[in-house]
């Protein structure tokens, strides 16, 4: 079965009769690379889309987009092999690491997690890791903070693995290690606020660069600016873009003043808890927030949407997609990554 449809296909078995000591098969498969009953492009397709989606539904979109009537157990099957089969590969592959080492660019390191439904535990956390290698951009002001001005990477390498915390960070070491990356201090490390990455990353990446990622904190800017003025209005707009100037040109610093003036309009219960909560959260990134720099504003090699912080989708998520993609041109033939502890 093929993207264009079923096509039929007679070959010889050989070695029924045969009285030489050939191994028993259908060798033309080999030549043919034909492995499963699904063509090694139809394979692709289908680990693209279970990657993102439920298997029932990554269905329903394979037929509508090829017409190809393949069940979700099929799908389930397909990707799971895949998926063991860059578990034993990726370990041992030494083209990826050798590239990377000899591209050029400073190395950056995103972590992130999604929710997946297991059928023998339920739903858990894939745990996603990107390694990249990227030229500095021009500087930058402010008001430039989303703008698509960075170089693209020269390299990155993507894993991931449904595991604990302490599970997935054993292997950052000897990632970084591969990659030819010899001090810690070289690594710039981009996060949201989830407090197993920088537990994890204290743990393991004592001594390196460390950044709150920009969409992440605003987002808790843009919860308490609502709290504070309502959805949508005039204030709550006004008081975001002021939080992210703040944010992104003084930091910590800038988040106190930002508060110290909404407590001078008002220091009532309700606005002292929205702007507590807020203040929370960061205190525990103070510093996470050095966004000044060019490196770290929009870093993290995104989407780059213009509209609310709601709108972003986790720290990793796209640029593992771009970076499993690669994956695509060595071998083996496996399309995205979903192996499993």
């Amino acid at each position: 079965m093929t993207c264009l449809g079923t096509i039929a296909l007679k070959r010889h078995w050989w070695g029924n009769r045969c009285p030489c000591t050939i191994t028993p098969g259908y060798h033309v498969d080999d030549r043919l690379r034909l492995d499963h009953h699904l063509s090694r492009r139809l394979q692709r397709q289908v680990c693209r889309l279970c990657a993102d989606r439920s298997f029932s539904k990554a269905r329903e979109d394979l037929v509508e987009a090829f017409g190809v009537p393949v069940s979700a157990e099929t799908l389930r099957q397909v990707s799971e092999r895949h998926g063991q089969q860059m578990a034993r590969w990726q370990p041992q592959d030494s083209a990826s690491t050798t590239a990377f080492a000899q591209a050029a660019g400073a190395v950056e390191f995103t972590i992130d997690a999604g929710k997946v439904n297991t059928i023998e535990e339920g739903w858990k956390d894939l745990k996603i890791a990107v390694l990249q290698k990227r030229e500095a951009g021009e500087p930058a002001k402010a008001a430039q903070w989303n703008q698509q001005r960075l170089p693209a990477p020269t390299a990155h390498l993507a894993w991931g693995m449904i595991a604990t915390s302490k599970q997935f960070r054993k292997g950052w070491r000897g990632w970084l290690k591969r990659v030819g990356v010899e001090h810690v201090a070289d690594v710039h490390v981009l996060a949201d606020g989830a407090d197993w990455i920088w537990r994890s990353v204290e743990r393991v990446l004592t001594g390196c660069q460390q950044t709150l990622d920009i969409y992440h904190a605003l987002q808790h800017v843009a919860t308490a600016s609502q709290t504070l003025y309502g959805e949508d209005t005039e204030a709550a707009n006004a008081l975001l873009e002021r939080g992210r100037h703040e944010l992104l040109t003084a930091g910590w610093t800038g988040l106190c003043r930002l508060v110290d003036e909404e407590y001078a309009r008002g220091d009532t219960p309700e606005r002292r808890s929205a702007l507590e909560k807020m203040m929370n959260y960061f205190a525990k990134h103070t510093a996470r927030l050095s966004l000044r720099s060019a490196a770290a504003i929009g870093s993290s090699d995104r989407q780059r949407r213009c509209g609310r912080p709601s709108q972003d989708v986790g720290a990793a998520s796209e640029s593992a997609r771009r970076a499993l993609e690669k994956d695509e041109r060595q071998k083996p033939d496996c399309t995205r990554l979903r192996s499993q502890q």
